[in-house]
Formats: C-alpha cells, sequence, structure tokens
C-alpha cells in the first residue's frame, strides 16, 4: 500500500509528520508501521475510522513472526479465546 510518491530521503517522521498535517491518516499509519513505529501506527489509526484501525491492526499482525504476538496476543485481541485452549 505504501508506494505512493513518499520522499523517503526526507526521513519517516517528516513523512508521517506532513500527512498527519494534511488529515492524510490511513497514510500516515502506513509509513509508522511500515518503519516499525507500532504503537504511533496504531494510535495514529485510531483517530481515523474503524476501517483504517481494524486494516492497521490486520497489517500489524500479518508482519509478525513472533508465534507469542500471532497466536496468543492475536486471539486475546480477538475475543477468539477458544483457539488458546489446548487439547
Amino acid at each position: 500500500m505504501i508506494s505512493r510518491n513518499a520522499n523517503w530521503n526526507e526521513g519517516t517522521e517528516k513523512i508521517i509528520k506532513r500527512n498527519l498535517m494534511i488529515g492524510n491518516l490511513q497514510y500516515a499509519a502506513e509509513v509508522a508501521l511500515k518503519c516499525g513505529r507500532t504503537a504511533e501506527a496504531l494510535l495514529i489509526a485510531e483517530q481515523g475510522d474503524e476501517q483504517l484501525y481494524q486494516s492497521i491492526k490486520q497489517q500489524y499482525f500479518a508482519m509478525q513472526k513472533d508465534p507469542f504476538i500471532k497466536t496468543v496476543l492475536q486471539s486475546i485481541i480477538e475475543g477468539n479465546y477458544s483457539s488458546l485452549v489446548l487439547e
């Protein structure tokens, strides 16, 4: 999704700040997430609509390689406790 004409040479913070200033929360959140600024990405997305927040959250979990985050944390966040029950 992040393929718009961002000048990555200007730095992540400037890209995020510029997009926040013009109200482009989606792009600001995507850039933050891509650059490993997860908390910022989720906080920015939360200021948008529910669809933006869910999209950023879904992208975050899709990027994860840590099994604890992918199974335990994601299950708790999504309220899917049955997947945590051991057989």
